[in-house]
């Protein structure tokens, strides 16, 4: 989860493209050598975003359709990551893979993620996309810390937070139709913003995330417009949940999300 209303990376020049470019070191062990300047934790996005490009690229072109990841240490974006890919199985049509991501000898990311063949069947959705205005129809959002992204603000299901937990955004950096680019750059997306943000008070607010897990529905082009709606759902035991819907701007429900995080004293 990024920290609200800070705008860093946003103003470099390189994207998210070469974020995602990962060097081959040894047999399924690759390392992220993007690095800058940073003066908070790496965000959790980019880590999820990068495990999920490294175990992709060991499936053999089978497509994510699911990812359970837990953040463990706090990252640091001026460092180099290694990423480490155990192939747990391979069956006629689903993979299974799992990743630990390292810095300095130390675990900060593990994930668990699912590749399958794309299957036949009925295409049905109960989901609706909310009643909101177009992106071209609303102000622009400065999405925070987020590298080759733009937004829009969209009309909020709850008034008076601190930061949307329902945006139009779209990725800039020209992915084309390559499926895992694509399921990548929603990974990286996804992290952004807390749908716990309804729980803030002027005491307590929602901190790190702790563990994030999506699932992808149908084809994904990140560089059309996407909306991002979560829904705050419970606050216990210091720790918030929330779920969150992303739609394609033709109303198809292109991925699911649901995230627990820390709720602390404010400093």
């Amino acid at each position: 989860m990024t920290t609200p209303g800070i705008v860093g990376p946003t103003t470099d020049d390189r994207t998210l493209l070469e974020m995602l470019e990962l060097e081959t070191i040894d047999t399924n062990v690759f390392r992220a050598n993007f690095v800058f300047p940073d003066h908070y934790a790496l965000y959790g996005g980019q880590v999820a975003a990068q495990a999920l490009r490294a175990a992709g690229l060991t499936a053999e072109g089978r497509l994510p359709h699911s990812l359970h990841g837990y953040f463990l240490r706090p990252g640091d974006a001026s460092r180099p990551m290694l990423l480490k890919v155990y192939r747990d199985r391979d069956g006629r049509s689903f993979s299974a893979r799992r990743v630990v991501a390292l810095q300095e000898g130390e675990v900060i990311f593990n994930m668990s993620a699912s590749f399958s063949t794309p299957g036949d069947g009925d295409d049905r959705q109960i989901a609706q996309l909310p009643d909101v205005s177009a992106p071209d129809e609303n102000r622009v959002y400065t999405i925070p810390r987020l590298f080759s992204f733009e937004g829009r603000k969209a009309e909020q299901a709850l008034p008076g937070l601190e930061y949307p937990i329902r945006f139009w955004a779209r990725c800039t950096a020209p992915l084309g139709t390559d499926p895992l680019l694509n399921a990548c750059a929603l990974t990286y997306l996804s992290d952004i913003s807390s749908g716990t943000a309804a729980f803030n008070t002027p005491t307590h607010a929602t901190s790190s995330s702790l563990d994030h897990a999506m699932w992808f529905h149908r084809p994904i082009i990140a560089n059309d417009w996407l909306l991002v709606d979560l829904v705050p759902h419970t606050l216990a035991a210091g720790r918030g949940w929330y779920t969150g819907s992303i739609f394609h701007s033709d109303g198809s429900l292109v991925a699911s999300l649901t995230q627990e995080a820390l709720f602390r004293r404010r400093h």
